[in-house]
């Protein structure tokens, strides 16, 4: 009896014990980062710049022959939207190298390609300049590696378009109306001069490199649908210089019939849509993005 009593007597005491006050919430305490956090627009910029590498790494460790065939198929499959493009233009009626109502219903046509393009796991040499360069630049690849991509690419992306366009010519497959806006376009196309030309392929690089940065911070098909129709678009309303593109629209007209030779395609529109969709996609979106991933980086 006497255990039992004092076992009552300890619960007692615990029983009657003062509760502790609870401790003041301390102002300097940051809340910890979940990933349940809102992202009303996306991924932000370092999730953003993360996921690039990952994917650019696994571009930049392809086999020679993935690159190559897939950059076939991408030659030819965005040539798909030129196509729409001259189809519309003529269906309205019209110059479609310059703006016009025909114009319009063109730019806003071509996207068909780039939907044919990305939905279809194929790639332009421009969609290079985001993903592999931020492979390397997070170390996940290297420099060797993204020459020879960029160079298989690029190749790649010619001859296809090469194939496209000698289909295409073949008599009886295009109506003589946007056979001919075709060669009125190439033949604007190779007008410009160098400096001209030059500044238009970077504001085409800037554009087709965004489109991947966007397509990677957007969330669901709809989203990235906008966007893809979105920057076509704007490509063709601003009669942007893409080395691939102008390339693909030039041979199609060549194989027409237009007066345009290898050498002035290459020295006019080529070497210049070259060299700035280099400089706007990696410099005014790739490096800038970069940079700013690194800054908001926790």
């Amino acid at each position: 009896m006497a255990g039992r009593s004092e076992g009552w007597d300890r619960r007692a005491a615990i029983a009657e014990r003062p509760e502790r006050d609870p401790e003041p919430p301390d102002p300097e305490r940051q809340p910890a980062e979940t990933d349940d956090e809102p992202k009303p627009l996306g991924q932000e910029a370092p999730e953003i710049v993360d996921d690039a590498s990952k994917i650019g790494a696994k571009r930049l460790h392809r086999s020679l022959a993935g690159t190559a065939i897939t950059s076939l198929i991408g030659g030819m499959s965005v040539s798909f939207g030129a196509v729409a493009m001259v189809w519309m233009g003529a269906s309205i009626g019209g110059g479609e190298s310059a703006p016009s109502p025909s114009h319009a219903a063109g730019a806003l046509a071509f996207p068909i390609g780039f939907v044919i393009l990305l939905i279809g796991k194929s790639e332009l040499f421009t969609e290079n300049f985001f993903l592999p360069v931020t492979g390397v630049l997070e170390r996940r690849g290297s420099l060797g590696q993204l020459g020879q991509l960029w160079s298989i690419s690029l190749v790649g992306n010619l001859v296809g378009a090469g194939v496209f366009a000698f289909l295409v010519a073949q008599p009886g497959v295009l109506e003589s109306a946007p056979a001919g806006m075709l060669t009125e376009l190439a033949e604007h196309n190779v007008a410009y001069p160098l400096r001209t030309a030059f500044v238009k392929a970077i504001f085409a690089g800037w554009l087709m490199t965004m489109l991947t940065w966007l397509l990677i911070a957007a969330q669901g098909l709809g989203p990235r649908l906008v966007i893809i129709w979105s920057m076509g678009t704007l490509i063709i309303l601003g009669q942007f210089n893409h080395v691939v593109l102008s390339a693909a629209e030039i041979f199609m007209a060549m194989f027409l019939g237009a007066p345009i030779t290898i050498g002035e395609w290459f020295g006019a529109n080529f070497l210049p849509a070259l060299a700035g969709n280099v400089v706007g996609g990696v410099v005014f979106v790739t490096l800038l993005h970069n940079v700013q991933a690194r800054q908001q980086a926790p």
